[in-house]
């Protein structure tokens, strides 16, 4: 078990919190928790320069990065309360979709406990049990997509913030090991300021800044648009060196989408920048319910290709109507929603949405949610809709299971491809399913399904340089991600 201790050391600029690294003594690490208040001439270039970096050092493996700008809570948080009674009545718990070492939360929670007591004006169970069960779902919504061990060092961001709620989310995290930098140029909240370094950078402004929390040096509409074909090799190593980011299919070159009378377009852009992979797998243990799919037998090709019914495509149009390209998508909820990969529809103005045999097109411009890192987003349209089903995580995937991808390639709509799990990969930290049913750009956002019609996952990106190397999001990612919209 890994222990943390907050250093209190001053850091005075923004490049100096992403450059500093706790330092280890045995089993107990520095950590590091600043507060930036005020603005001057020079903060938006230099926060972005910061965001520039820590996305750089991420991609590289040295690092993860987290910018938190959300703090909705969309469901009644149920699991989270049963957890923390628990915690209470025995001293253990149990939070789903983190994979953070229960001794190591439950002490950040003791912890946290003496902290309220500390700075909290009448505090009483109650209250302390509301606070703690909300940070609870913020963590497993904000961290289930990444390994929290203390191995790594872990940075998170977030600007103006202005809850009491929110300061105590973290100062959370940086007891569960995260280094924390809070951008308070706008405004400021006056709690806890002697638990953490406060740096006045200089007076308030009015407004948000145009930040830039991801790879500021090429943003993501630059590269889902762009064509880019430069596949840089280094030549002294015999090894394949990917990242998420390089291998995501350029699903809206507008350059190259191939239009057809009534029909939409896609891209035929691969693959750019390779980096490097580590091995991982898919989390087995995924506590998600069960699906009710009958498992007396499996379907046939021809059964499963009637399931396209509940995958569509997606057209994303700029702000002047124009085309930027297509994706797909899978219904996932009878409310309207659909996920997608988030690089599929970001920068877009509005989408047109296309089901099969449904003479409608739904234009919408309702984006409910997003993650960039494990490239998941979910779009809503006026409509009800039959949403596949998600598989429950039962019996651990396996190399050379058969499955299925079905989504709309080049424009054709829900085209049909089978396959086998061909490995698994940890790619960015973010564990991805390898399978070899073919797949081509506006593939992304479509569905990857078992024999028995359950989602496994869906299609995220692929090489060009390679024969049917395709990479899906798990279902256990997706239902962490998406388990308030499926119905």
């Amino acid at each position: 078990m890994f222990k943390y201790r907050l250093n209190p050391i001053n850091i005075d600029c923004y490049m100096d919190f992403g450059r500093i690294r706790g330092s280890r003594n045995s089993d107990i690490r520095n950590t590091y928790m600043v507060k930036f208040t005020g603005a001057t001439a020079d903060t938006l270039k230099d926060i972005n320069d910061l965001f520039t970096y820590l996305s750089k050092e991420m991609r590289e493996g040295k690092i993860y990065y987290k910018y938190i700008n959300s703090f909705q809570i969309e469901n009644n948080c149920m699991t989270q309360k049963t957890a923390y009674e628990n915690f209470v009545a025995g001293g253990h718990i149990d939070i789903l979709k983190t994979s953070i070492a229960e001794s190591e939360l439950a002490d950040a929670i003791k912890k946290l406990q003496n902290l309220l007591h500390k700075y909290k004006k009448n505090l009483t169970e109650t209250i302390q049990k509301n606070i703690i069960v909300k940070l609870l779902y913020w963590l497993c919504e904000n961290f289930s997509d990444i390994k929290i061990d203390g191995g790594k060092n872990i940075k998170v961001v977030a600007q103006n913030i202005e809850k009491e709620s929110e300061i105590y989310f973290f100062v959370f995290l940086n007891l569960l090991g995260m280094d924390v930098c809070l951008l308070q140029y706008a405004k400021d909240i006056n709690i806890m300021e002697d638990f953490f370094y406060t740096k006045r950078i200089g007076d308030f402004i009015e407004g948000r800044l145009d930040l830039k929390p991801y790879d500021t040096s090429v943003n993501i509409t630059q590269r889902d648009i762009k064509r880019d074909n430069n596949i840089p090799a280094n030549k002294d190593e015999n090894r394949v060196r990917i990242s998420l980011e390089s291998v995501r299919r350029k699903d809206r070159d507008s350059k190259t989408a191939a239009k057809t009378e009534g029909s939409m377009a896609a891209n035929t852009n691969h693959i750019s920048n390779i980096r490097t992979a580590k091995a991982g797998s898919v989390l087995p243990d995924t506590n998600i319910p069960d699906s009710g799919v009958k498992r007396d037998r499996e379907l046939s090709y021809i059964e499963l290709a009637k399931l396209s019914t509940s995958i569509v495509m997606i057209a994303v149009y700029d702000g002047r109507q124009k085309m930027l390209g297509t994706g797909s998508g899978i219904m996932i909820g009878k409310d309207g929603f659909i996920l997608t990969n988030d690089h599929v529809i970001r920068g877009g103005h509005h989408f047109e949405v296309r089901i099969e045999d449904d003479e409608r097109t739904y234009k919408t411009d309702e984006v409910i949610k997003y993650n960039q890192y494990l490239d998941l987003a979910i779009i809503r349209i006026p409509r009800v809709l039959n949403p596949l089903r998600l598989y429950s995580g039962s019996k651990k995937l396996v190399r050379g299971q058969k499955v299925v991808a079905i989504g709309s390639p080049l424009g054709l709509f829900n085209s049909v491809s089978d396959g086998i799990i061909s490995g698994f990969r940890n790619i960015d930290n973010v564990d991805m399913i390898q399978f070899s049913a073919p797949i081509s750009p506006g593939s992304s956002g479509g569905a990857v399904l078992n024999m028995y019609g359950e989602i496994i996952g869906i299609s995220t990106a692929g090489f060009s340089e390679g024969q049917n190397i395709n990479l899906a999001v798990p279902y256990d990612a997706i239902y962490g991600f998406a388990k308030s919209f499926i119905r």
